[in-house]
């Protein structure tokens, strides 16, 4: 019988897996681009790039125009949108819809695509990186085009040229919202190569024909975008988000003063019984806070009542002060605070932070409801 050999043996990958784990962005975050290919981010300050030629068939410009919804779901995802890029039905085309029929300016805006021109580039200051895709706004891209086109002489500056095209020179301003992108600051550099090295402007090249921006896209169906709308995906079963998804009420200093008395009162319940005294001690003097003055003033009569009353009446009243909390007093009402607009149930229940626009639909449908039903 021939034993077999075994041993270590070296199994060598070929380049294109070597790059594509290179490129690979980790995490289960959905996005518009695959995950093999390099993004370019944009930096603050002064930023230079190189615009690489378009690759696919009739390209009448350098870059795609794409439809992008940013911030979807619990992990603020991006997808391309599916009505705007394939005719198709869209999920958040509809939710958009209906926070417009409802009247929710923010969630409508919120849910509309915005449009960015889609692009390879080169970081002059991080060549090794090689190509990378830009989703430019598409105002940064018509600020470009302006600089590439002079409206006196009609000339043209073919800036994604190969030989004579030129770098992009512009400043990023600002975070978030604020962000700016000032034209004056754009600047075209002299013409040039891509590279000054052939062999090096040759990979770039073919690198970018063998993937064609329109085949870098990344899109969703129609049920994964729902479900990640509605917050029903990437959830970890080991996390527990119940605290997180219904905030606890906030505790009044009433309520706090309550439960001290309750503590006190049971701690007394256990001494009686330890000693065999069936006497009750008298009940403490109920301790309020600051911002309940006004409405024990009110209520002085109730409040001279309770001091004749026996324990067992104090403990019914207690129980009615509990239910008087849950009602928002005067001074909560007029709070302009997140969780005092919580407690607040004449007005519509805020959204928790961080929470889907579905939700925040899902809560005004359902206060209206409410609000109907009470007029029958």
């Amino acid at each position: 019988m021939v034993k077999s050999e075994r041993g270590f043996r070296y199994q060598k990958r070929d380049k294109d897996a070597v790059k594509e784990r290179a490129n690979a962005r980790g995490g289960n975050f959905d996005s518009f681009i695959k995950s093999k290919y390099k993004l370019y981010k944009v930096k603050d300050g002064k930023n230079l790039v190189r615009i690489l030629p378009p690759t696919w068939e009739k390209a009448r410009h350098y870059g795609y125009d794409i439809w992008v919804n940013y911030g979807i779901g619990v992990d603020n995802q991006s997808y391309l949108s599916l009505s705007k890029m394939n005719n198709e039905k869209d999920p958040l085309l509809e939710a958009r819809r209906e926070a417009e029929r409802e009247g929710d300016k923010k969630a409508a805006q919120a849910l509309q695509a915005r449009q960015r021109i889609l692009m390879w580039v080169i970081d002059r200051l991080d060549e090794d990186e090689g190509p990378q895709l830009w989703a430019a706004a598409f105002t940064v891209d018509k600020d470009v085009a302006n600089l590439c086109f002079d409206e006196d002489t009609k000339e043209v500056v073919y800036i994604d040229d190969p030989e004579t095209g030129c770098d992009l020179r512009f400043y990023k301003e600002g975070q978030g919202l604020l962000t700016k992108y000032p034209p004056s600051k754009m600047k075209l550099l002299k013409g040039a190569p891509i590279h000054e090295d052939e062999g090096i402007q040759k990979e770039w090249l073919e690198f970018v024909t063998e993937n064609p921006v329109p085949e870098t896209l990344q899109f969703y169906d129609y049920e994964h975008i729902s479900a990640t709308f509605g917050g029903q995906v990437r959830k970890d079963p080991d996390d527990d988000d119940e605290d997180e998804e219904k905030p606890k009420r906030r505790q009044s200093a009433r309520d706090r003063d309550d439960d001290e008395d309750a503590d006190e009162e049971q701690a007394r319940k256990r001494k009686r019984a330890a000693r065999g005294d069936d006497d009750d001690d008298p009940p403490p003097k109920k301790r309020r806070a600051a911002a309940d003055d006004d409405e024990d003033e009110e209520k002085p009569a109730k409040r001279a009542r309770s001091k004749l009353k026996s324990r067992d009446d104090d403990e019914d009243e207690a129980a009615d002060d509990e239910d008087e909390d849950e009602r928002p007093t005067k001074s909560r009402r007029g709070a302009t605070s997140r969780a005092s607009d919580d407690d607040d149930e004449d007005e519509e229940p805020a959204p928790k932070k961080g929470g889907s626009i579905r939700e925040r639909l899902a809560a005004r449908r359902g206060s209206k409801a409410d609000e109907d039903a009470d007029d029958d």
